[in-house]
């Protein structure tokens, strides 16, 4: 008769890690996607909305229509991809995102101030083309120049549409050398910025790319902190938690409110002025300020 053997009891799991440690040097904190709950969850509901929006737009195949649609589209997979970075943590990861999202509202806001607007959505489709173009014929000449084949037929047409197709954006040198203009409409992003109707324009703009320019490049400024951290600081984990969550706030904020500002920029997407407006308000009770403003709707 086979004799009946007593089972270990079962490890309880959750007391394993640092919430059972005795270590003093370990500390309990919450993470980004507990203190950024509600946040994240205004982000996803913006984004998802957004989308639902675009797949219920008419005439979508209507170029000017498409235009505006896929504009949005980069926009709300834009704040997704903030939320997932900001909920794990890589708040200055998602920097270069929330820039993305800048400079997608102030190229639609001087667009929509151009007397032709379908004008100037195809100076910048036209840009857009030689964009495509250069990073072909970049990407080939380097195929070229470490010994792998190429089409030369297809090289030598890139050619001769770089050389005939975009005068109107080459840009003037002394030398005679050929160089393009950075810009559809020949400015920065901080002329953009500075030509905004919104007067936040330029203060977001430098703390996006002067205070969090660190950041997006992974600079000496962003480092130096932690390399010089006290260790004899008992509440130096607890401090940069904070840091860390009041940035990635700051981070999310910036990401909604310039989607938002974008939505209302394209005239051919649907948006709700009342739901628009009680989104900016409960970004603005999450940071504790005054009222956000409802972006002006752009004209047709």
């Amino acid at each position: 008769m086979a004799q009946n053997k007593r089972r270990k009891p079962k490890k309880d799991r959750r007391k394993s890690g640092a919430t059972g440690s005795r270590n003093p040097q370990a500390h309990l904190v919450r993470s980004p996607k507990t203190a950024l709950k509600p946040l994240l969850a205004l982000m996803r509901e913006v984004a998802v909305t957004g989308e639902r929006t675009l797949w219920a737009t008419p005439d979508p195949t209507d170029r000017m229509v498409r235009f505006d649609t896929q504009i949005l589209l980069r926009g709300t997979n834009s704040v997704k991809a903030v939320g997932v970075l900001l909920e794990n943590g890589y708040w200055e990861h998602a920097v270069g995102v929330v820039r993305q999202l800048f400079e997608l509202l102030v190229n639609m806001e001087y667009l929509a101030k151009q007397e032709s607007r379908l004008d100037g959505m195809l100076l910048f489709a036209r840009y857009g083309m030689l964009q495509m173009i250069l990073a072909q014929h970049r990407r080939m000449s380097y195929d070229k120049d470490t010994g792998r084949p190429i089409d030369d037929e297809f090289f030598t047409q890139l050619e001769w549409h770089m050389q005939n197709d975009f005068t109107d954006f080459r840009a003037n040198t002394k030398d005679g050398s050929v160089k393009w203009v950075s810009s559809w409409c020949r400015r920065t992003t901080f002329d953009l910025a500075a030509a905004s109707s919104d007067p936040m324009r330029k203060h977001q703009y430098n703390i996006l790319y002067r205070v969090w320019s660190e950041e997006a490049h992974a600079a000496p400024g962003a480092l130096i902190s932690n390399i010089f951290q006290d260790s004899d600081d008992d509440d130096w984990v607890e401090k940069t938690v904070a840091e860390n969550e009041h940035r990635s706030r700051d981070a999310g904020i910036f990401a909604v409110t310039f989607f938002l500002a974008l939505w209302v920029q394209l005239p051919h997407i649907e948006s709700s002025v009342t739901q628009i407006q009680g989104w900016l308000q409960a970004l603005s009770d999450m940071h504790g300020g005054p009222q956000l403003p409802l972006p002006p709707k752009a004209a047709v």
